[in-house]
């Protein structure tokens, strides 16, 4: 179909030519109502544009309110699963603080850490997401922020069971609790007659007798402070244990280990001998605290 447009004067003659057919069918319209259709026109495009567009627009604003309400839930669910996670954890560290016996050191029991969520923070919490199938950006901000203050209080606290775990491991190593050889006590800590000439003499240690040349074996973990010849005591090794724990091997045939060497609970340092003032093989064993002797049967294994 073919359009053409003849001005005549003022007014517009519109003809229309169909293909097959020889007659030709022509329309004349004024000018102002050429102009009124044309306004007629143009206002129905911006219409049906703006209907379209807003149409448009609500379709990609519906999907995203359900994309965001999916994840808003997500979170939701993710925050109130995180909650249970750091309750459980806080459970673990009660227990575990019984089994350490730390509730009796008030130093361990206290955070170090300034502020952090109470009771009633964590029940608000939990009202907060029971109650609520989504939340405000200002709400998951402040419960974000519940999180991480929990987060850093127990991160405080774990160190402190770790540094309370590492002491006690420490101090456990040190603690001289093994015996250092097997065989007879001939002599005990404390006052004894003196094997050498007549009265009575205070016996710092104890005597234990084998055969020459048994093993002897550190008592605790340590670090060798003196290994040599000490009047009386013959061939001597001293051993510091840390924590004013000391221990002293007397009349040694030999020796395994030197001064600075650090030792382990159970390690061979030497063999039983018959050196110093002795009167028959055996090995003169002593516990030092502080450097003050005392009972070594108290602190070894029965």
């Amino acid at each position: 179909m073919a359009k053409s447009f003849k001005k005549q004067g003022k007014y517009f003659t519109m003809m229309f030519i169909p293909h097959n057919e020889q007659k030709v069918y022509s329309y004349r319209i004024s000018s102002p109502l050429m102009v009124f259709m044309g306004l007629i026109f143009l206002v129905t495009i911006g219409i049906c544009s703006f209907i379209i567009t807003r149409h448009i627009n609500y379709e990609l604003t519906t999907r995203a309110n359900i994309h965001f309400a999916e994840k808003n839930s997500f979170f939701v669910q993710e925050l109130s699963k995180t909650h249970t996670v750091f309750q459980r954890v806080a459970k673990i560290e009660d227990e575990l603080r019984a089994m350490l016996k730390m509730k009796s050191k008030k130093e361990l029991l206290k955070f170090k850490g300034a502020g952090g969520p109470t009771p009633a923070d964590q029940a608000r919490l939990m009202l907060a997401l029971s109650n609520r199938a989504t939340l405000t950006p200002k709400e998951f901000a402040k419960n974000l922020l519940f999180l991480r203050k929990t987060a850093q209080v127990r991160m405080e606290s774990y160190r402190e069971l770790q540094k309370y775990i590492v002491t006690q491991r420490s101090l456990m190593a040190a603690r001289p609790t093994s015996w250092p050889v097997r065989g007879w006590i001939t002599s005990r800590f404390g006052p004894r007659c003196s094997p050498f000439f007549r009265g009575t003499t205070f016996h710092h240690g104890i005597d234990i007798a084998n055969e020459e040349g048994t093993s002897i074996k550190a008592v605790a973990d340590g670090i060798v402070t003196y290994s040599g010849w000490e009047g009386g005591y013959g061939k001597l090794m001293v051993i510091d244990h840390g924590y004013g724990y000391s221990t002293r091997y007397a009349h040694l045939q030999r020796s395994l280990v030197n001064i600075g060497q650090r030792v382990r609970r159970g390690q061979v340092i030497g063999f039983m001998g018959n050196t110093g003032r002795s009167t028959a093989p055996h090995l003169h064993f002593e516990i030092r605290v502080n450097g003050i002797p005392v009972n070594p049967l108290k602190y070894l294994k029965q």
